[in-house]
This record gives structure tokens, C-alpha cells and sequence, in this order.
């Protein structure tokens, strides 16, 4: 094999690594995702149903 060729090889070997990589990568980050709109769920159905009183008023804040 000439060096061309073998550095074609060579490239095709990185570039194949690289893409598997990126794609564990993806399917990790997907995962992470998920679990972090889970989580979000979770806390939006804990939250207490709004009373409905008061609503449209203006109420003072002292900070």
C-alpha cells in the first residue's frame, strides 16, 4: 500500500472513530434530556392548583 493510500486509509479509520463517538455522545446528551424534562414534569404536576382569588388584582410588595 502506498503512503496516499494508506493515508486515505488512515483518515476513513479517524473520521468513522470520530463519528461513533459523536454519536454515543448524542444518544447520551438525548438521554440526559429526558430525564431533565421527567424531572421538570414531576415539579410542574407537584405545584398546587391556582385558587383563582385574586387574580387580576394588584397587590403591594415590600421588599
Amino acid at each position: 500500500m502506498d503512503s496516499l493510500t494508506a493515508s486515505i486509509v488512515d483518515t476513513a479509520s479517524a473520521l468513522s472513530a470520530q463519528k461513533l463517538h459523536n454519536e454515543m455522545n448524542v444518544k447520551l446528551l438525548d438521554k440526559a434530556l429526558d430525564a431533565s424534562a421527567q424531572q421538570a414534569l414531576s415539579l410542574l404536576a407537584a405545584l398546587p392548583a391556582p385558587s383563582g382569588g385574586g387574580a387580576g388584582q394588584l397587590i403591594d410588595v415590600v421588599a
